[in-house]
């Protein structure tokens, strides 16, 4: 029968036959990929949502297909609370409550703020790079929702049982890195393994340790100690202020950015000021950072090292008061 449709009609044949080998090679390739899979603890305890991701090890991760997505604000929530998508990916916000919401992340990676939400509309917001969006109203502070942006698709996150599969992995060696709310920046470092992967199935139990303990969340913080955090803000701050000074403009910038990511907003000492004192408190603090950096940036004119480093040593010592009447509490 080949034959009699290469003989009538060699065009479609030629398309036929591509389209099979097509198939054949898909299939083979897709044969040829591994998986892995296997379940993950922190502190002992199997929970969802712990992110697991590979990335090449040596070697530049291939840009990842972007997604859409659709988070909902329903009865001043967030739903799904918690989302993963990967670098490019755009988010759509769909407005079903009644209220005007106004949606705003801080991350330095992705920050936005989209405006005035009005009920029954939707938005978006493309999230270009990787790392933790923390998603806030400017109206409701009672809401919070996370979002991490992945910079690979072979990820997966933890069910309730504390299992994770990650199919379709080209054979090869990877870092195998793992995400979840309650890390502190050195246990993300700390957590990350090597790992080589066949074309099978490969099972892996991981145990892992959070020091702050599964009860520390972005949003409720009120009993820790934060006398650490500040201190390593201060120290941080000095470092920035130190690469201004030798002109390194550009870098101390980018140190100022993970200062307030990493020390300020995602260790959860932010959320703590303003659970104790309130919003505004912590509003205040925010635009403490922003001012030192736009003057670092040269946005606000010029300055000079005394002006900057008094800047940082109010910051400071708000923030050392802060801790000493949270800890009192």
């Amino acid at each position: 029968m080949l034959n009699l449709l290469r003989q009538r009609n060699p065009l479609f044949f030629s398309l036929f036959t591509g389209f099979v080998f097509f198939l054949i090679s898909a299939e083979a390739a897709m044969a040829q990929q591994g998986r892995l899979k296997g379940e993950v603890t922190i502190n002992g305890e199997k929970i969802p949502n712990i992110v697991l991701y590979l990335l090449p090890d040596n070697a530049e991760a291939p840009k990842p297909q972007p997604v859409n997505v659709t988070i909902i604000q329903k009865d001043l929530q967030f739903s799904p609370a918690f989302s993963i998508v990967t670098t490019g990916s755009t988010v759509f916000f769909e407005n079903k409550d009644d209220h005007i919401h106004n949606i705003r992340s801080e991350s330095p990676s992705n920050s936005f703020n989209i405006g005035s939400h009005l009920p029954k509309t939707t938005k978006s917001v493309l999230l270009k790079n990787s790392g933790l969006v923390s998603l806030k109203c400017n109206v409701h502070p009672e809401m919070k929702g996370l979002i991490f942006v992945s910079p690979t698709t072979l990820y997966a996150a933890t069910d309730g049982s504390g299992q994770f599969e990650i199919p379709n992995v080209p054979p090869g060696n990877y870092r195998l890195e793992s995400w979840h709310q309650s890390f502190t920046r050195r246990e993300l470092v700390g957590n990350v393994r090597k790992i080589s992967i066949g074309a099978e199935t490969k099972m892996v139990s991981i145990a892992l340790r959070s020091a702050t303990g599964l009860s520390r969340e972005m949003i409720s913080h009120a009993k820790q100690d934060w006398s650490t955090e500040v201190k390593a803000v201060g120290q941080s701050l000095q470092e920035a202020l130190g690469k201004w000074e030798r002109n390194k403009k550009r870098s101390a910038v980018t140190k100022m950015m993970g200062i307030y990511s990493a020390l300020f907003m995602e260790s959860g000492l932010r959320n703590a000021i303003a659970e104790n004192f309130g919003e505004p408190r912590a509003l205040k603090q925010e635009e403490e950072f922003s001012e030192i950096r736009k003057w670092m940036q040269g946005l606000k004119g010029e300055t000079n090292v005394a002006a900057l480093e008094k800047q940082i040593e109010t910051l400071i010592s708000a923030l050392e008061k802060d801790v000493e009447v949270i800890k009192k509490r």
